[in-house]
């Protein structure tokens, strides 16, 4: 009972008889939703002023028991508007004057200063007998006289009505005008005597009034899919000016997009490296060098203390090996060790992506004991806004980033066509896994972008193959995961995933090498030890050369001195034999400090590149650590993403109002019908709402609506998020229980969906009935209503006949009237109210028409028979025909002799 923003009470009253089919039939149109609530009273309910009022409050064709006075007292109205049905013919019984006074008085004073509209409503036929208690017209009063004929529309011809008293066929003609007169119609503001003024006296009108009613809601419901459900094919925006193309090389468009990200931000992930200085150049020892080194190691000999010679190089040497951090990288974190390097755990199997997180955070906090300082993880948030701002590039042409331009096709922007060519959703997941297969590998789905996940899982696969139970299934498995994952291969989002896990499996590879290599530094011999040998070794060869120097010389002297020869041979003997023992000892000395030289560079070369290894090692475990985080992170906005392109307007519902379809009983001013275009045309127009609707940059305003409620969605385990929506991008990925990892899981499932299907398809009927009402007249380029039960086709124009549109001059049924009132011309129309209202793609029209005031002695009354019949006088030049009723076949409803059908009021 609302109209305009107004709350709105109708009351009938009536007194029995043929009104009594005026409320079955409002009732019948009542419960198909086509008029609005109303109160209905009996006279003979109303007692004395002060007793209750018993009435039925009608609403969706059921009554409720309900009395006047509470109805009154229970809402507050704006408007108030009294119905007196006055029934014509002899029998008929009015409604008591002092009812229609205390009724009019009531809702004056009680309704809580409502303006009341009275109106009494006249149903009388011209050849009604007519009741002498019958009160045609009351002074202050609408009085109306429903006009006794039917049409289609205003201005077309005609049917006069006849004589009856049977409910069903006053009620099913004069109902519908009624409802026009009273602003019972749903959907439509049509009460066209609220703001009239009261004729003066006792004068009344005469009225008709037309409805249409064109129901689209199956033809909406039908675009509705066609234009928001996209089944992973995203639409083509519009650009201005110029075209927007589709992009044919897909892998090459998703690269370049990946790339430009990964310039972007590469370096975010990347730490820096260090190089090893280069070897020391030997130095070359001269004879001088020697000379003095000999007088130094004689020197010591002489003072017992050889050993002083090579304190130098052995503190040189040693100092710089870093024993103790050796000890602790390889003695407190075996475990990790064997990770990094052999990629397997503790008992010899290969080890998930995930092991590698957790191996270098315990290597690297080995490497980092006694720093006492750790390197905050780098924040990649703008890494991952731009991943995004790049996947919706791909989608709908728009350049939100710098650096990040859409995909070029000659001169025109191009998007990708499929959704699971940018992120695949949750529809393209591999789920073809055998339980036995499922349950020995704990994989029951695969993901597209979990790059590291697959390749985990088909390397589970290959292992199984050759198990005599699983086997054949793990082999098909394979090949299918195989197959299914190169489809997948030239998505944008796999490859970003590939840059992010090829560096990820080069960090590994590099901590590997390098563990490695400082692992072999365990095995080199320690500097002391060394030089204490090459000690030995010398002065067991100058022991050699002085024994058989000193050997050599005594032998000479005592020959010498026995003049076995003479002194002349035993002095030089002897001279050369000192001589020789002394070049002997330089060309010793010299040797050992060559190779003392040549080990302290090559420990000094060993000990820098083992230093610059232990940083590059830390470098290169924190890339792994921030490596193994952002693939965390990948996976979940990948998972969003899949979900949101998949679908970008999230599930659209729309609800398909399904009215009680009328088979039988309105007469032909009033019609229902429905659209019903072909699937060809709902597919053009939904292709012509796309090119308005989905622009370049579409995507833009339901992902910020959709993120930016990340936090509401979280409740309070996300209430940072939710106050600053920007924070999400910071948060940990999939497997850590974060805001992120829990949204997008949700996303993934399902449990949270964009909301931008109800803000489109209010833009597209906002374009349907406004600016582009050719495409919505495309849609009803068939209209299908009934005429008593017979189905028929027309255009829209031809359904509408005129009702809802302005029309010019026009007469009522003559039958009505007299003779004289006829040549006065008061069956004209004098005033009109047209009304056409759009309810979606579909229109409901109402158009009613009046005489001016006329009184009621310009009614046409009923023949009457008094006396002797009189007899006409013969005219022999005409010859009489007797009347002669078409006989009509049985089976075209309406067109023969009127029958009441079985049940009363309208049939559904």
């Amino acid at each position: 009972m609302e109209t305009q923003g107004k709350a709105v009470l109708t009351v009938f009253v009536a007194s029995g008889g043929p009104a009594r089919g005026v409320r079955d039939v409002l009732r019948d149109l009542s419960a198909a939703d086509l008029v609005g609530s109303f109160v209905w009273l009996e006279d003979s309910g109303v007692s004395g002023p002060g007793a209750r009022i018993p009435a039925a409050e009608i609403e969706r064709g059921v009554d409720h028991a309900v009395t006047l006075q509470d109805v009154l007292a229970s809402r507050h109205y704006d408007l108030v508007r009294l119905c007196v049905l006055v029934s014509g013919g002899a029998d008929a019984v009015p409604v008591r004057l002092s009812t229609e006074t205390m009724l009019a008085e009531l809702l004056s004073s009680n309704s809580g200063g409502a303006r009341c509209v009275r109106m009494r409503v006249l149903l009388r036929r011209p050849a009604d007998a007519h009741a002498n208690s019958v009160t045609a017209a009351l002074a202050g009063w609408h009085n109306l006289l429903v006009a006794p004929e039917d049409s289609r529309g205003p201005g077309m011809g005609h049917e006069s009505l006849t004589a009856t008293v049977d409910p069903v066929d006053v009620g099913r003609q004069a109902a519908p005008v009624i409802a026009g007169i009273t602003g019972l119609w749903t959907d439509i503001d049509h009460a066209p005597f609220d703001d009239e003024p009261v004729l003066p006296g006792n004068s009344l009108r005469v009225v008709r009034s037309f409805y249409r009613r064109l129901d689209t809601s199956h033809a909406e419901h039908r675009l509705h899919s066609e234009l928001l459900e996209f089944d992973g094919q995203l639409p083509l925006p519009r650009d201005a000016g110029t075209a927007v193309l589709y992009v044919d090389d897909v892998p090459g468009a998703t690269r370049q997009m990946a790339q430009a990200v990964w310039k972007k931000h590469g370096h975010l992930l990347i730490s820096a490296r260090v190089t090893a200085p280069p070897k020391r150049e030997q130095r070359a020892i001269t004879l001088l060098d020697a000379l003095k080194m000999t007088g130094r190691f004689l020197l010591a000999v002489l003072k017992n203390a050889p050993s002083v010679l090579f304190d130098r190089v052995v503190f040189r040497a040693s100092a710089s090996m870093a024993s103790a951090a050796q000890r602790a990288l390889f003695g407190s974190s075996p475990a990790a060790y064997n990770v990094v390097v052999g990629g397997v755990d503790g008992d010899g199997n290969r080890v998930s992506w995930t092991a590698y997180e957790a191996a270098s955070r315990q290597i690297g906090a080995a490497l980092d004991e006694g720093k006492g300082t750790t390197q905050p993880a780098p924040d990649l948030s703008a890494l991952w806004r731009d991943y995004v701002r790049g996947a919706l590039t791909l989608a709908d042409a728009s350049e939100r980033s710098a650096g990040l331009p859409p995909v070029q096709v000659g001169a025109h922007r191009a998007v990708l066509r499929s959704a699971a060519d940018i992120v695949p959703g949750p529809g393209d997941d591999f789920t073809d896994i055998p339980g036995v297969v499922s349950a020995t590998t704990e994989t029951h789905v695969a993901e597209a972008p979990d790059l590291l996940g697959i390749e985990q899982f088909r390397t589970e696969l290959q292992g199984l193959e050759h198990d005599p139970v699983i086997g054949l299934d793990a082999r098909r498995t394979g090949a299918a995961v195989k197959a299914w994952a190169g489809r997948r291969r030239h998505s944008y989002a796999v490859a970003f995933g590939s840059m992010l896990t090829a560096r990820l499996g080069a960090d590994i590879s590099e901590a590997s090498t390098l563990l490695s290599r400082m692992k072999s530094m365990e095995a080199l011999r320690d500097p002391a030890e060394e030089a204490a040998d090459v000690q030995k070794r010398m002065f067991r060869r100058v022991h050699i050369a002085t024994l058989i120097s000193v050997l050599i010389g005594v032998v000479a002297g005592v020959l010498a001195w026995k003049d076995v020869i003479s002194w002349w041979w035993g002095g030089p003997i002897i001279a050369l034999c000192v001589l020789g023992w002394g070049v002997a000892v330089t060309f010793i000395c010299q040797r050992s400090q060559q190779y003392l030289e040549s080990m302290l560079a090559e420990r000094e070369a060993a000990t820098a590149a083992h230093e610059a290894d232990r940083v590059n090692l830390r470098a290169a475990l924190r890339e792994i650590e921030v490596l193994t985080g952002a693939y965390r992170q990948y996976l979940s906005w990948s998972r969003a993403l899949g979900a949101f392109l998949a679908r970008p307007l999230g599930v659209p519902e729309h609800e398909l109002t399904i009215h009680r379809r009328v088979e039988w009983g309105l007469p032909r001013h009033s019609a229902i019908g429905s659209g019903n275009p072909d699937d060809g045309k709902i597919a053009r127009v939904a292709d012509q709402l796309r090119q308005d609707l989905f622009t370049v940059g579409w995507l833009t305003e339901p992902w910020d609506t959709v993120s930016s409620k990340a936090g509401v969605a979280l409740g309070g385990s996300a209430r940072d998020v939710e106050r600053e929506p920007s924070l999400l991008a910071t948060k940990a990925g999939a497997g850590s229980g974060s805001p992120l990892d829990e949204w997008s899981s949700m996303f993934y499932r399902g449990q949270v969906q964009s909301t931008g299907a109800a803000v489109i398809w209010q833009r597209a009927m906002g374009e349907l009935t406004g600016p582009r009402t050719d495409l919505a007249r495309d849609l009803l380029d068939v209209i299908e209503f009934r005429v008593d039960g017979t189905v028929r086709r027309a255009g829209v124009d031809e359904f509408l006949a005129g009702v809802g549109q302005p029309t010019e001059g026009g007469f009522f049924d003559r039958a009505a009237f007299t003779d004289t009132a006829t040549m006065r011309g008061a069956s004209a129309v004098v005033g009109e109210v047209p009304t056409l209202n759009r309810v979606g793609c579909g229109l409901v029209a109402v158009t009613t028409q009046y005489t001016e005031g006329i009184s009621a002695e310009d009614l046409a009354q009923p023949a009457l028979h008094t006396g002797a019949p009189r007899e006409l006088p013969e005219v022999p030049d005409i010859a009489m025909r007797p009347a002669q009723r078409e006989e009509l076949p049985a089976h075209r409803p309406g067109t023969g002799s009127y029958a009441a059908p079985v049940v009363d009021g309208i049939n559904f």
